[in-house]
């Protein structure tokens, strides 16, 4: 069980499945459920923002490629871009607590750049791990990614963090036509 999305260079990885299967399900959850759209509602905005403060640990993917244990082409985008998003949550939730009109745009850009950091972050994950879809890192690939305790960080962390930047969104969304 520990070692289900553990990559081989011989072998299709199955980690994709870990971290897109909720992606999906949840996404559906978040723009047709009704009974989600009414806790999504009752959650504040700022709260949503705010919680991301977690990603600031992508620290952990610096630490790990300044003893040699990641490669850089995964640890620099990933550890940088979720520190970034993550130190960036609190003062995006603030700005938009102080006034939700005039801010509602900077969320809608940090959303965008947090999802797009995951992109990049699942990418480069895929490309230097083993598997044989593996196009760098041959040196020194991504194993630690899939095997646990790090390969909670794909498989629950990056849905998680995807679908708050999708819940955050879709709030934004119903406001302005709640507004207009």
């Amino acid at each position: 069980m520990l070692e289900a999305y553990r990559g081989a260079s011989d072998r299709i990885p199955t980690i994709q499945y870990g971290v897109f299967i909720p992606i999906l399900i949840g996404s559906v959850l978040i723009w047709r459920s009704a009974f989600v759209a009414r806790l999504i509602d009752a959650v504040p905005q700022p709260s949503i923002v705010g919680v991301q403060l977690y990603r600031a640990l992508g620290l952990i993917f610096l630490v790990l490629y300044a003893a040699g244990r990641l490669p850089g082409l995964f640890a620099w985008p990933a550890g940088v871009g979720d520190m970034a998003i993550g130190l960036s949550a609190p003062l995006v939730a603030l700005l938009y607590a102080r006034n939700p009109e005039a801010s509602s745009g900077a969320v809608t850009a940090w959303n965008v750049a947090g999802i797009a950091d995951l992109v990049v972050a699942i990418a480069t994950g895929f490309l230097t791990s083993p598997s044989t879809f593996q196009l760098f890192a041959f040196d020194a690939p991504n194993e630690l990614i899939s095997m646990f305790p790090l390969v909670l960080i794909p498989v629950f962390l990056v849905p998680v963090s995807i679908l708050l930047h999708f819940v955050s969104l879709a709030k934004l969304s119903r406001s302005a036509r709640a507004s207009s």
